[in-house]
């Protein structure tokens, strides 16, 4: 029937498409191209990325991963991401998923984090567009220590060193206060990372 079933450290390397699976249980129908896994799966893509996750699925033809448990994914690049339901393809890198945190320069200085509810991430360059979006930038970024520096609005899109959020608010007030002393909403915030500048349209 060209189903091959395999049990306890399965192990799948493809040394053309460059990923390495690891799993317990493991199925794959030959004629269409599909393997998934039953439980804890490990993946290793391109030397690249650390797929950890649960019951997923391999479309080898459309190079597609997916899974509809949490996912946590890590680069060479000290970039964190767990998130739920997603979609991954291999040849696009392009990444979708629901309730997803995004943690830049993982146990590292300078990192900030991201919360979307819902997204498409490009990890070629890390450009995205997403819903219900939280950014908390990191402490110094403004030059004070003493800052916790966030950014709240109902959808964004990151373009290179542009970060765009609609219907949004920001503050930089000590998150530990109960009502923050002060915050700019505005149609439009646009935050520049290399010039460390914020733009608000109709603020």
């Amino acid at each position: 029937k060209n189903i091959i079933k395999a049990k306890d450290n399965v192990t799948i390397e493809d040394q053309l498409n460059e990923y390495i699976l690891f799993a317990n249980d493991i199925t794959y129908k030959k004629d269409i191209g599909e393997i998934y896994t039953i439980g804890n799966t490990e993946l290793i893509v391109e030397s690249e990325y650390n797929i950890q996750s649960e019951d997923v699925t391999l479309y080898e033809k459309e190079k597609i991963l997916k899974s509809k448990f949490k996912t946590k994914i890590e680069d060479n690049n000290s970039q964190l991401y767990n998130l739920e339901n997603f979609s991954y393809s291999i040849n696009n890198k392009i990444l979708k998923g629901e309730n997803i945190i995004i943690v830049t320069n993982y146990n590292l200085p300078k990192s900030d984090k991201f919360f979307f509810s819902s997204g498409i991430i490009n990890l070629n360059n890390n450009n995205f567009t997403a819903k219900d979006t939280e950014i908390f930038i990191h402490k110094n970024v403004f030059g004070n220590d003493e800052n916790d520096p966030r950014l709240k609005g109902v959808s964004s899109k990151k373009v290179n060193e542009l970060t765009t959020i609609n219907k949004g608010i920001f503050t930089s007030c000590k998150n530990d206060d109960k009502c923050p002393p002060w915050s700019i909403q505005a149609e439009k915030i646009v935050h520049d990372k290399t010039n460390k500048k914020i733009t608000y349209n109709n603020s």
